[in-house]
């Protein structure tokens, strides 16, 4: 098991999400939108968390394709018991900023 310290929390960032069909779309969004960051992909027995250091960006509309429907931020909201880092929230968006 990893130990996380204090800066490891504020360097890394991203979206806890429940085992399920919207985590596997996010963890291939997450690639596909940070395609230039490493995306740490970490599982547990009922989550997953998904991270990259500094900011990690999701967009809708890859959801959307990843999932083959709609998505929204309502559906993300549901699927996500927790995240790491700030949270910013546009029509197009979601984005995980590390707090340094």
């Amino acid at each position: 098991m990893a130990i996380r310290t204090a800066e490891h929390a504020a360097d890394f960032v991203g979206p806890i999400v429940t085992l399920g069909e919207v985590s596997g779309a996010v963890i291939d969004a997450a690639r596909i939108d940070n395609e230039s960051r490493e995306i740490r992909v970490l599982e547990h027995a009922g989550y997953v968390r998904i991270e990259a250091r500094g900011e990690l960006v999701l967009r809708f509309d890859t959801l959307g394709e990843m999932l083959g429907r709609n998505f929204s931020m309502h559906e993300l909201e549901r699927n996500m018991p927790g995240f790491s880092g700030l949270i910013r929230v546009d029509d197009q968006q979601v984005r995980f900023l590390a707090t340094k």
